[in-house]
């Protein structure tokens, strides 16, 4: 899902994470947010990702200021979910989201 962002944002993003076009039950699971810049370099992010239903698959990430930075948009952003067995899986699991960030 394309984002457009600015930079210093520290609002709330939820996410609701589909496979097929049905919500991912995360019932037990712990998802991180992997990201990346213009560069494909992958960047290291102080906010924090929580799960805010998990039959639904509602995610939510709470940027810190610095997070994200328009000298380094547009960032490629997928949610690294690891279930209760250890399996891993990522969404989406195409292509990731763009997300521009823009000046503020």
């Amino acid at each position: 899902m394309p984002l457009t962002i600015v930079e210093g944002t520290t609002a709330n993003l939820d996410f609701a994470l589909t496979a097929d076009g049905s919500a991912v039950n995360l019932t037990g699971a712990t998802v991180t947010l992997v990201l990346s810049d213009k560069d494909g370099t992958a960047v290291t992010t102080t906010g924090d990702v929580t799960v805010i239903t998990a039959a639904s698959g509602t995610v939510r990430y709470a940027p810190d200021s610095t997070d994200l930075d328009s000298t380094k948009s547009p960032y490629r952003a997928r949610f690294k979910v690891t279930d209760s067995g250890a399996q891993i899986a990522y969404y989406p699991s195409g292509l990731a989201d763009a997300w521009t960030v823009t000046p503020e």
